[in-house]
């Protein structure tokens, strides 16, 4: 791709960037040519925006496919009141342009894997604002393909995180070249061998058992060796460890090498079997909705909420009636007084939550996660910081070293901040040596049957065609669905009976000719009951 066109910086923008650019190592000019992705414009991304559109940002492509809702009023600082029902991406660039005259501003109102390969290759910056882990999997392997720098966060109540991931290949240096040779000199010296360094090993020993030896066993066993490995390592780091060690980080996939269950397959269970979860009974009262008035429930509508909550009630007195009697038997129910009743009672309505009110059915439905806007500030400030590092380093200045680790937690309930080491996996999907595989995690009801795999996997993105992949179990081998042997390729047979427990994993491989086209040549997945 041709290289973005130098953009003027004119006297007034340095007038008002005057302050920041006291900060040393700082050059308006550089981010003034810059360009940052931030996919998804809700709680963290409308802040990173703000952030990096103050700063003098040349350029800000935002991805979102989401309407704006009241419910974003309370910690969306670009969005107002009478804003509702308009795309996200197109109020936020408005609003952006209010803060930022000199600001260049694209968007998109789609998924991120619907975006042109151009959108990402102009980016300097990768930033992810995302609520949902199947999207940033997908992210993830674009910006590792790509060779993208991306900074990724997320919150829940008053926790969050926030990762820095350096792809393999990005140009963007990263680990200390010392730090990194210190590290594995300590890695080596675990391995050392007792017949080729026993007097090393017997100081180790006796430096536990005589503390007061210690400076000198240092100084005539220790140091001597650690000198030495350390020497080899340094000889042969440029050629044999820098490509490795120094300048890339665990991508998103090493922390979560199977992705949880899609939330849409909660539901699609729920229509098979019986609410057993607060949750759930909103789930069914959407698919009664649909039987009853012949279309799904507007979320946008009050009334359609009404009935909907109406419904969802109707499930959950259903529910706390059923939970009554499966625990209190009728000889039991006998014996017991007005008042021992009225007790069972109250404790089932409180382990299943108060009557619904109006916000329950959008933040179920939705899939909502708890937030509240400290917090999404202070995660999308990290966020925004790391953004503004990674950006200089990728156009060859420095104002600070990105986080090592790459990695950071934050609880707003105890004001700490928590800096994890995170290691990259070799055996990681997207970024290991491993490819052609994919890890997947599904859940069905208790009596489920094969098709019911092909159906869960299709609910969570994964459309295997049912004619082309076999089925086997990954344990004892034994195949469980083959579309070419009719002893094999029965839809309706239960999961129970091919002996699939909770947890156990199923193997996914195609039959089709042509495999070597496939991405994902084999996929295990994770089958968990309801």
């Amino acid at each position: 791709m041709e290289p973005m066109e130098k953009r003027e910086f004119s006297l007034e923008e340095r007038k008002m960037y005057a302050r920041q650019q006291l900060v040393e190592g700082w050059d308006q000019e550089t981010i003034k040519n810059s360009c940052a992705l931030i996919i998804g414009v809700g709680a963290l991304g409308c802040e990173i925006a703000k952030d990096l559109a103050l700063m003098g940002i040349g350029k800000l492509i935002l991805v979102d496919m989401d309407k704006i809702e009241t419910s974003n009023l309370s910690r969306q600082m670009l969005f107002h009141a009478g804003d509702e029902g308009r795309t996200k991406v197109e109020v936020a660039a408005e609003r952006l342009k209010l803060m930022a005259p000199f600001l260049e501003v694209e968007y998109y109102f789609d998924k991120l894997q619907n975006l042109p390969m151009k959108v990402y290759e102009e980016s300097d910056v990768i930033v992810a604002a995302l609520d949902n882990v199947r999207a940033r999997m997908d992210l993830n392997k674009i910006a590792l393909r790509l060779k993208k720098p991306m900074v990724e966060g997320g919150t829940v109540g008053f926790e969050g995180h926030v990762q820095n991931i350096i792809p393999k290949g990005s140009n963007i240096k990263f680990h200390e070249r010392e730090k990194v040779i210190d590290e594995i000199v300590q890695e080596k010296l675990w391995n050392l061998s007792e017949e080729e360094y026993t007097e090393y090993f017997a100081a180790q020993e006796s430096i536990e058992k005589l503390e007061e030896r210690i400076s000198l066993l240092k100084s005539q066993f220790i140091e001597q060796v650690v000198e030495k490995v350390r020497q080899q390592v340094g000889n042969e780091f440029d050629e044999k460890y820098s490509e490795d060690y120094l300048d890339q980080t665990a991508c998103y996939r090493c922390l979560v090498p199977i992705p949880p269950p899609d939330d849409k397959l909660i539901a699609a269970c729920t229509l098979k079997g019986i609410p057993r979860n607060r949750n759930h009974c909103v789930l069914k009262a959407e698919l009664n909705f649909e039987k009853k008035y012949g279309r799904m429930p507007d979320l946008d509508n009050d009334e359609d909420i009404y009935k909907l909550m109406e419904l969802a009630q109707e499930e959950l007195e259903l529910l706390q009636e059923r939970v009554f009697k499966e625990n209190v038997s009728d000889e039991q129910l006998s014996t017991l007084s007005e008042e021992e009743m009225q007790k069972w009672k109250i404790n089932i309505r409180d382990t299943f939550g108060p009557n619904y009110v109006f916000e329950d059915m959008e933040n179920i439905l939705g899939n909502k996660i708890a937030a509240v806007q400290t917090v999404s500030s202070i995660i999308a400030s990290i966020q925004s910081q790391e953004a503004l590092k990674l950006i200089f380093r990728a156009k060859g200045r420095d104002i600070g070293p990105p986080m090592d680790p790459p990695y950071v937690n934050y609880s707003g309930i105890y004001g700490i901040f928590e800096q994890v080491p995170v290691f990259k996996r070799e055996d990681c999907i997207d970024c290991g040596d491993i490819e052609g595989e994919e890890n997947v995690s599904i859940v069905v009801p208790f009596n489920s049957k094969v098709k019911d795999i092909f159906s869960a996997l299709d609910v969570s993105g994964y459309k295997l065609d049912s004619e082309k992949w076999m089925i086997t179990n990954s344990m004892n081998k034994e195949i469980l669905w083959h579309p070419s042997i009719p002893t094999f390729k029965d839809p309706e047979a239960l999961l129970q009976s091919l002996k699939i427990t909770s947890n156990d994993v199923v193997t996914f491989t195609p039959l089709s000719n042509d495999i070597g086209e496939l991405e994902i040549k084999k996929y295990n997945v994770i089958v968990s009951y309801l």
